[in-house]
């Protein structure tokens, strides 16, 4: 029953955009398909990615809403195997976002020294604002992680559980760490790699892959500004979609 009712999200995912998104429509008119979008070519007709009728005008767009962003992250800590009710949890980020107290836990941001006002924010906010306590969870890059000079990172309080995040070009080339993230800068948390088993899992309700013409693809059943449907992250002809020996749920698996 899951896998039929995740297969409908996704094929309502397919037909609203081939409907709303002028992306889809141009493409599916063109060929009859929806062939594999690139990060780059995503960059260059994000305007076409937009659902008709919801497109802002840059100066009045407010951006993603963080409620969005936040339950994407809980998800992935969740597969990850991380708990979050009743603790802090810290994200590394080159901007500051207020604190946000949402299922059960307070979401802070650590600013990250590639930040560009990283001087003025740390006279601003450098000396009240506290660091990570003991129970907190403090997700990153991986290169913010094993850098001794990772901004607020060198605040954190000896018992905080760091949490590694990896994109899937990562990931091809050395399998993630138990309990890390899987994040694309251009698509966010999409899944965690539990402990007890090491397999990618996925954000089952928020991301379906399959394989189109041999490559593996994303759809964000939950994403509508923009749409993405049928993404190619780097890494993905590493991966192909299977389901965990463990746990039964969708994952990537690494492909011979």
């Amino acid at each position: 029953m899951r896998g039929r009712q995740h297969h409908a999200r996704y094929t309502r995912a397919v037909r609203r955009a081939v409907a709303t998104v002028p992306h889809y429509r141009e493409r599916y008119a063109a060929t009859g398909t929806l062939p594999p979008l690139t990060r780059d070519e995503a960059g260059l007709r994000l305007h076409l990615l937009m659902p008709l009728g919801s497109s802002l005008l840059a100066r009045r767009d407010p951006g993603r809403p963080a409620t969005e962003h936040l339950a994407e992250l809980r998800d992935a800590l969740r597969l990850a195997g991380h708990r979050t009710g009743g603790r802090e949890v810290y994200e590394v980020s080159p901007a500051l976002r207020d604190p946000v107290r949402a299922y059960g836990t307070d979401w802070r941001v650590l600013l990250a020294t590639t930040a560009d006002a990283l001087p003025q924010v740390s006279e601003r906010y450098g000396a009240t604002e506290p660091g990570p306590g003991g129970d907190a969870l403090v997700v990153a890059d991986a290169g913010q992680l094993k850098s001794p000079t990772a901004g607020a990172l060198t605040a954190a309080g000896a018992g905080a559980v760091t949490v590694e995040r990896v994109t899937l070009a990562a990931a091809a080339r050395t399998r993630p760490a138990p309990g890390s993230l899987w994040y694309e800068p251009w698509l966010g948390h999409l899944g965690g790699v539990p402990a007890d088993c090491g397999e990618l899992h996925l954000s089952a309700s928020r991301v379906h892959a399959r394989l189109l013409d041999g490559a593996t693809v994303l759809t964000l059943l939950r994403r509508r500004r923009p749409t993405f449907v049928h993404v190619r992250p780097e890494g993905a002809g590493s991966f192909a979609p299977a389901s965990c020996p463990r746990h039964g749920v969708p994952i990537l698996g690494r492909t011979p």
